[in-house]
């Protein structure tokens, strides 16, 4: 399990000061090594249990995070296209939104177009975790929404 963690390490830069965003359905999966990254790069991570839908509807400012990673909520979401977008819109410009969710969700088609479709650029499926998809995507700045 910790090969695995450190290849899921890799899908986040080096920023001083990172700021991650984690909505988790107590998953737990990843913690640790968000941990870590926070702890390396002298960032904050902004820590929110998913209780249900509303538990992801941020107040967020615009392009307030680096990456948020999202922990097995979709499948508790009716309304996942507006959390997408709540997400987009608090996301940096050339950020990264990280998505687990368990394979039994059986909603990995989905998922990919509700990212391709809120405007997130490159959205990609890896299977990584003998149970857990981790789905990623990035923000482009001026590639589709804008914000």
């Amino acid at each position: 399990m910790e090969q695995k963690l450190n290849l899921f390490k890799e899908l986040f830069a080096d920023y001083t000061n990172i700021a991650i965003l984690h909505i988790d359905n107590s998953l737990g999966l990843v913690d640790s090594a968000l941990e870590e990254i926070r702890k390396e790069n002298e960032g904050n991570i902004k820590y929110i249990p998913f209780v249900d839908e509303n538990s992801a509807k941020l107040r967020a400012t615009a392009r307030e995070y680096e990456y948020i990673v999202l922990g097995n909520i979709f499948s508790y979401c009716e309304d996942k296209t507006n959390i997408l977008k709540l997400m987009y819109k608090a996301i940096e410009n050339s950020g990264n939104i990280i998505i687990l969710e368990k394979i039994s969700n059986d909603n990995r088609y989905e998922l990919l177009d509700l990212l391709e479709s809120v405007g997130f650029q490159a959205p990609n499926c890896i299977e990584l975790f003998d149970d857990t998809y981790i789905f990623t995507a990035k923000k482009m700045h001026h590639w589709d929404n804008g914000l």
